[in-house]
C-alpha cells in the first residue's frame, strides 16, 4: 500500500497555529513593552487591569475566531479586523493593536478565497489599516517636519502597508499552491494505487484461468482415456483376458502420464531452488501423444505439416504448446463423446499462421451427445488458449452432419497478452 505523508506546516487541529500565533503576540507585546517602543504609554497601559483585561479578552476572541478559519475565511478576517480595530481605539498606544494574529488572519484568507471574496474583505482591513496608522503617525509633534510633510506622510504610511499586504498575500497564495499540489500528488497516488490493485486482480485472475485450463486439459485427456480403458477391460476380463490386460495396461500409462502431468504443473506453483524449467510438449510431440490415444479409436490419420525434427523456426514455445493442448483436447472431447470413431488429426504451417485441425466422425453411441458440446470448460479452453495468442478457434458440425471438427488458427510468433506469462 501506498503511504502518506502529512507535511508539518498542516496540522490535524486547527486551532494549533492560531495558539501559536497567540504566543507570537505576547511574546511581541512583551518585547514592544520591555524595550520602551511604545513610549510613555507603557506605565499607563501596565498600571490599568481595566487594559489589561481589555486586551487579554480580545486576543482570545481573535485566536477563537481564527480557529475557524477553514470553515469562514472571510467572517473570521472580517471579525479578527474588527477587534483588532476597537482594540486600537482603547489602548493608549495604537501600534499594539497591530498583532501577529492580525498579520496571520491576512495570510490565511488568501490561501483559501480568491477573487472578489479576497481582495474586498482586505481592500477594507488595508482602508482601515491605513486610515489608523496615518493618524497614529501626525499625532506625533515633528510627523510633517520631514519631505513632503502630511502628503509624505501618507505616501509613506500607504507604501509601507501595501509592501506589508503582498508580501502577506504573496506567501498565501504560495502555501495555497503548494497545498493544492499535494492534492493534486495524493490524488495521484490514489489512481495509481487503484490501478495497480486492479491489475494485480487481473493478472490473479489471469492466472487462476489459465491453472484451471492446463489442469482440466491435462486430466481430462489422461483420466478420459484411463476410464475408458479400465471399464473396457472390466467387460473383457472374462471373456478376452489378454486384450483386457492390454486395456488395463494402457490406463496404468495414462494414469502415469496424468500423474507426472500434474507433478510437473504443480511443481511450477510451488517456490522451490530446484529447477523449474521442465521441457513442456511442443508440436514435435503431437504424434507422441497420437500413439497413446490410438487404442482408444478405430483409426487415426495424422498429417503434420510442420518441421518437427528439433526446431520449429520461429514458432513460438507458448503457440507449440496450445497446438499441443488443442489436439490432446480434441482427442479427449472425441473420446468421450464418439468412442470408437474415426479422427483425422492436421497440423500445418500456412505462412505466419499455424493451422490445427482435429476431426473425427460421429458414431451411433454419440447420438445427441453433441448437442451439449461446448457447455463445459474444453472447448472454451481452447478458445481462451487461441485467444490470449491472437488466434481464433472454432468446432463444430459438418455440413453434412457426419463430422465433429475443432479447427484452430495461431500466429507463429504470438504472445501471451496478459500480465504474468505462465505456461505449463
Amino acid at each position: 500500500m501506498l503511504r502518506r505523508f502529512r507535511p508539518a506546516w498542516r496540522p490535524l487541529n486547527p486551532a494549533v497555529l492560531p495558539i501559536e500565533m497567540l504566543l507570537a503576540t505576547v511574546v511581541y507585546a512583551g518585547f514592544q513593552l520591555s524595550t520602551g517602543m511604545v513610549g510613555d504609554t507603557r506605565d499607563e497601559l501596565v498600571g490599568s487591569p481595566a487594559l489589561i483585561a481589555v486586551s487579554v479578552v480580545a486576543i482570545i476572541a481573535m485566536t477563537a475566531v481564527t480557529c475557524a478559519r477553514r470553515s469562514f475565511p472571510v467572517t473570521s478576517y472580517l471579525t479578527v479586523v474588527a477587534i483588532s480595530v476597537a482594540l486600537i481605539l482603547v489602548l493608549p498606544d495604537r501600534t499594539l493593536g497591530f498583532t501577529p494574529l492580525y498579520w496571520f488572519a491576512i495570510a490565511a484568507l488568501a490561501i483559501r478565497v480568491t477573487g472578489l471574496r479576497l481582495f474586498a474583505p482586505l481592500t477594507v482591513g488595508l482602508i482601515l489599516e491605513i486610515a489608523v496608522s496615518v493618524d497614529t503617525r501626525l499625532s506625533f509633534p515633528d510627523a510633517t517636519a520631514g519631505p513632503g510633510g502630511t502628503i509624505g506622510v501618507v505616501a509613506e504610511q500607504v507604501a509601507n502597508l501595501i509592501i506589508n499586504y503582498t508580501v502577506l498575500i504573496a506567501l498565501g497564495k504560495y502555501i495555497a499552491r503548494n497545498r493544492a499540489q499535494e492534492l493534486e500528488n495524493e490524488a495521484a497516488l490514489d489512481r495509481a494505487e487503484l490501478e495497480h490493485r486492479q491489475q494485480l486482480d487481473a493478472a490473479l485472475d489471469n492466472e487462476r484461468r489459465t491453472m484451471a485450463r492446463e489442469l482440466h486439459d491435462v486430466a481430462a485427456h489422461h483420466l478420459t482415456g484411463m476410464l475408458i480403458q479400465a471399464k473396457a477391460s472390466k467387460t473383457l476380463i472374462t471373456s478376452d483376458p489378454e486384450q483386457a490386460r492390454e486395456l488395463l495396461t494402457g490406463a496404468i500409462g495414462h494414469g502415469q502420464r496424468t500423474l507426472d502431468s500434474l507433478r510437473q504443473i504443480v511443481g511450477i506453483l510451488r517456490p522451490s531452488t530446484t529447477d523449474q524449467n521442465a521441457p513442456q510438449p511442443m508440436i514435435a510431440d503431437i504424434p507422441g501423444l497420437i500413439e497413446q490415444s490410438r487404442m482408444s479409436f478405430a483409426s487415426i490419420t495424422v498429417d503434420i505439416g510442420v518441421n518437427t525434427a528439433g526446431d520449429t523456426g520461429d514458432t513460438d514455445s507458448a503457440v507449440q504448446l496450445t497446438c499441443y493442448r488443442i489436439v490432446q483436447e480434441a482427442l479427449s472431447n472425441a473420446r468421450r463423446h464418439a468412442p470408437n470413431c474415426d479422427v483425422t488429426v492436421q497440423v500445418s504451417d500456412r505462412s505466419s499462421v499455424i493451422e490445427v485441425t482435429v476431426s473425427n466422425t460421429i458414431t451411433s453411441d454419440a447420438s445427441g451427445r453433441r448437442e451439449s458440446a461446448g457447455q463445459g470448460f474444453g472447448i472454451p479452453g481452447m478458445q481462451e488458449r487461441a485467444a490470449l495468442l491472437g488466434g481464433t478457434l472454432d468446432a463444430g458440425l459438418s455440413a453434412d452432419g457426419t463430422t465433429w471438427s475443432v479447427r484452430a488458427r495461431l500466429p507463429v510468433g504470438g504472445k501471451i497478452s496478459r500480465p504474468t506469462e505462465l505456461i505449463a
